[in-house]
């Protein structure tokens, strides 16, 4: 997998170009507006339609607010009342099956640490997971009360999934043992998270929507294999052929998987967030390069010469 690591740095390289193709005045002229107001307006996108007036509202305050502080300290509370604000509908399924699998996730950490009376860099290493959840959570439960991003961000992420264990083995054993082929990686990383990008493009006609999908299916398909890869380690144990890494011992065996596990969270996350991204793009350049077509109007007769007097 180590060729890999090169591919989430070239998809973001991409993006920023994208973004510098777009744009190329905002990195040379700087922003032309302070920070607590574009916070405050991306709150607003994550209020429900319901709320619409309440956050006309909070812009309106904020113009009445002197002083960077002060101004700061209020859109940090909008984007805090943005984000704990229960959902509506299908959003709140969403957000209830990410925080089961990231809680129940942290909880099989936690017990195996201590069930194996780990050493104080694992505990550390928890501290780091909790919060990574933690933001990880926070940003999938705002991409999905975007319109049309929930449902098909949710079915991307259970197909990168899915992908992922048809080809490395659903057993609790194939986890916690290195897939050693090498194609494998190149179609969970690479191929799937592309097609669940450009297929969220198409299928909602918007790039921006395709790439809040690809997103949303690269955290629950984080959430999902780290769920997964933590309740092998808990079956398993130090069972299986011992780890090299850690030290052929036991208590070295169940830390290096659950390192492992960390390190797939995170780098499947990003993985396909960037390779999704780019998919979403790409669709986005075939929309536009695809012709509409347009239907012809009633022909008007010629309209009759006149007669000169």
């Amino acid at each position: 997998m180590g060729g890999l690591f090169f591919v989430p740095m070239v998809g973001l390289l991409g993006i920023l170009i994208a973004w510098y193709r777009r744009d190329p005045q905002r990195f040379l002229d700087g922003p032309t507006e302070d920070a607590p107001l574009r916070l405050t307006r991306w709150a607003i996108g994550l209020l429900a339609p319901q709320r619409a007036e309440w956050g006309q509202a909070m812009l309106g305050e904020l113009g009445h607010i002197k002083g960077r502080v002060r101004r700061m300290r209020f859109a940090l509370g909008c984007v805090a009342a943005g984000l704990v604000l229960p959902p509506w509908g299908r959003a709140a399924a969403g957000v209830g099956a990410m925080i089961a699998l990231a809680a129940g996730s942290v909880g099989l950490y936690a017990s195996v640490a201590v069930h194996y009376r780990l050493a104080g860099g694992d505990w550390i290493a928890g501290g780091i997971l909790t919060v990574f959840v933690i933001g990880v959570l926070l940003g999938g439960s705002s991409l999905v009360r975007r319109p049309g991003v929930a449902i098909p961000g949710l079915l991307g992420g259970l197909i990168v999934v899915l992908v992922w264990l048809a080809l490395s083995g659903f057993t609790f054993l194939d986890q916690i043992l290195p897939d050693i082929v090498h194609w494998h990686r190149w179609v969970d990383l690479i191929v799937v998270p592309f097609v669940v990008g450009a297929a969220g493009t198409l299928w909602n006609g918007d790039p921006v929507v395709g790439k809040r999908i690809a997103r949303l299916a690269a955290i629950t398909s984080g959430l999902g294999l780290f769920a997964y890869t933590s309740i092998a380690v808990a079956v398993i144990g130090g069972g299986g052929p011992p780890d090299q890494d850690g030290g052929f011992t036991l208590r070295g065996t169940v830390s290096d998987r659950l390192g492992n596990n960390m390190i797939l969270l995170v780098f499947t996350t990003l993985v396909v967030a960037t390779i999704g991204w780019g998919g979403a793009a790409a669709a986005g350049r075939l929309l536009r390069r695809t012709p509409t077509p347009t239907i012809a109007g009633p022909i008007s007769p010629d309209p009759e010469p006149q007669q000169e007097a």
